[in-house]
């Protein structure tokens, strides 16, 4: 089979970038400007996912994020309405009364063993940070401190909000998650899936006294317990 012969290029078309072996008759300021492009490259990533980390995940009413050492990999909302049904004659159906049921978030979020996006970190959150810096041994105490502080956080009634770039949920709290670990994913970096539900605030009932003493509502301070009467049928006439 003949051989066809290939034409060099006249002139090379290296990349000035780091990592890249300079050419002969590239300046030094080339190397230091692709340096730099670098370096600014990674500086524009740390500040997306520092803005990111800001804007989408699970937070306290005064906007402090609740899982440090976690990033969001996706979030998911539902909002139902219900309208309430009865059965009438002949098949047919009467609706009526149509309110709105609580809302019912989920939030996926990963933990790569790394403290990321803390605005104030506490003692504990340093303390991880320092482990996480440390490697392997590091980042298991990090996901071992994120595994405890998301079962505290559903153990309590406290109110947390879903914050999103377009919109803040408040009044939710933490009701159940679960997690998936997979080979092909990262063994060591866990995927966990949040359950979140709405909670409803209601306004609580309130007395008002009145002017006269008989005029005023029945309050039910206690228990009332049924007694039998032993009354003659006759005795009541």
């Amino acid at each position: 089979m003949p051989m066809l012969p290939v034409s060099l290029p006249s002139v090379w078309n290296i990349p000035v970038a780091a990592g890249v072996p300079a050419l002969m008759g590239q300046s030094v300021s080339a190397g230091v400007q692709a340096s730099a492009s670098v370096t600014v490259g990674s500086l524009l990533d740390d500040l997306q996912i520092t803005q990111a980390a800001s804007q989408w995940g699970i937070f306290t009413q005064d906007g402090q994020r609740v899982l440090t050492s976690a990033h969001v990999l996706s979030a998911d909302m539902q909002s139902t309405w219900r309208i309430a049904e009865a059965p009438l004659e002949g098949g047919a159906f009467l609706s009526y009364s149509k309110v709105r049921m609580s809302r019912q978030h989920r939030i996926v979020m990963v933990c790569d063993g790394s403290e990321a996006g803390m605005e104030d970190a506490n003692a504990t959150s340093l303390a991880l940070d320092v482990l996480a810096g440390a490697g392997q041994a590091g980042a298991l105490y990090v996901r071992a401190g994120f595994f405890a502080t998301l079962e505290a956080l559903e153990a309590d009634t406290n109110l947390y909000a879903v914050i999103t770039p377009e919109k803040k949920y408040d009044s939710v709290n933490i009701i159940g998650h679960r997690w998936m670990r997979e080979a092909r994913q990262g063994i060591t970096m866990p995927v966990v899936e949040i359950a979140l539900q709405e909670v409803r605030i209601t306004g609580s009932t309130q007395f008002a006294s009145t002017r006269m003493p008989q005029g005023q509502q029945i309050q039910c301070g206690g228990m009332a317990y049924a007694a039998t009467s032993y009354a003659d049928a006759g005795e009541i006439a």
